[in-house]
């Protein structure tokens, strides 16, 4: 065994260790076919308050299961519990940034104090009332991710956040992401993705996919990329993070800092760019490459969730799907299903077929028509 990974999904990371020759035990909430066809263990994790960690649970079974000293690659779903990474990094190295870091980079206010210092633009945020903040706000759960937890806040509403949540400034505009490699000092960029959300009248704002490599509008981009490069620097960051940025009619902001590997693998980690996992393990060594190859086509992913409670049928998949759930699995209504990817010699062709294919694997699991989220 060479690496434990844990994350709310881990199948983009174990595959990545697998591309790598990289034996893994993994750690997630759903040890789906293609996370347990990737790893050398797959372990799933009791899930606690619908999509987080059984705290508990996940540092038995890493007792149980993972050597002392075994290094873990940490993925989406901990930067909320930087306690829980503590526990984590008291047995098992963590091949990334520490529990301590994660925590600034994710306090609200130290992250719009951090981007005022450096110039950067920020949405503004309130951990209190939103006295002072202007225009339509949005309340968003300090280290949430996938955008599930986000919610728009009705206009007038002058009471304070839910406890552990924070108010921002929404912005209007086009989310996009950039994924950085980082040693602490230096970093280079791998690429830049359009994503786009999933929404229902629950989670207005979740996660839908991404799409890439984009090239971002100039001038803006290149300001962009120094914003991203800097944050990176000024926090001493390693390996890989993702920068999620919205560009709209009033410029573009800086939105989020996600300290860790994350749903763009999908997008990035194809020929002829070498398996991100080992640049990670490498970056997180002081070590990175000066450049990086560009995919010679463009990626899409989108994740597929049920709107409504279903069981998975028997049959086979379509190749394009990933993360699949076992036939006879109970999947609840608003929980992710599966994950679509495919390519193309554009973007538009990328997120057609991307379409196309989502359609079909909706109908085989007799879930509705959606409109195409790209």
């Amino acid at each position: 065994m060479d690496l434990a990974i844990i994350a709310l999904s881990a199948r983009p990371l174990v595959a990545s260790a697998a591309r790598a020759g990289l034996a893994a035990l993994t750690f997630d909430l759903f040890a789906d076919l293609d996370t347990c066809a990737h790893a050398a263990r797959c372990v799933k994790v009791h899930k606690k308050h619908g999509f987080a960690f059984d705290g508990d649970d996940l540092i038995q079974a890493l007792a149980s299961l993972a050597p002392a000293g075994l290094p873990v690659v940490l993925g989406g779903g901990l930067e909320d519990e930087p306690d829980l990474m503590m526990r984590i990094a008291e047995r098992n190295p963590i091949l990334g940034n520490a529990p301590q870091t994660v925590r600034i980079i994710k306090d609200p206010q130290a992250l719009a104090a951090l981007c005022g210092h450096l110039a950067i633009p920020f949405p503004e945020v309130a951990l209190g009332a939103p006295e002072g903040l202007s225009g339509p706000l949005i309340e968003k759960k300090i280290g949430g991710a996938g955008g599930g937890h986000i919610r728009r806040r009705a206009e007038g509403d002058l009471s304070p956040p839910w406890p552990e949540h924070y108010l921002q400034r929404e912005v209007r505009g086009s989310p996009v992401s950039l994924l950085l490699l980082a040693n602490g000092t230096e970093s280079v960029v791998v690429g830049a993705s359009r994503q786009w959300r999933a929404g229902d009248p629950d989670h207005p704002f979740r996660y839908g996919g991404a799409v890439g490599p984009i090239a971002l509008p100039e001038p803006q981009g290149a300001a962009m990329r120094e914003a991203a490069q800097r944050i990176a620097k000024a926090c001493g960051l390693v390996g890989l993070i993702s920068i999620d940025f919205m560009i709209g009619p009033d410029g573009w902001f800086l939105v989020e800092v996600n300290p860790r590997l994350g749903a763009t693998l999908d997008i990035f980690d194809v020929d002829p760019l070498p398996p991100l996992l080992g640049l990670h393990l490498a970056a997180c060594g002081g070590r990175i490459p000066p450049g990086l190859p560009q995919p010679s086509e463009a990626h899409a992913a989108g994740v597929i969730y049920a709107d409504r409670d279903i069981i998975v049928p028997p049959g086979s998949w379509p190749e394009e799907v990933a993360d699949r759930p076992a036939a006879g699995a109970a999947i609840a209504r608003g929980a992710p299903v599966c994950t679509v990817r495919t390519q193309g010699p554009t973007l538009e062709i990328a997120e057609a077929r991307l379409a196309a294919r989502s359609r079909d694997v909706r109908a085989q699991l007799g879930l509705g028509e959606v409109a195409p989220a790209p």
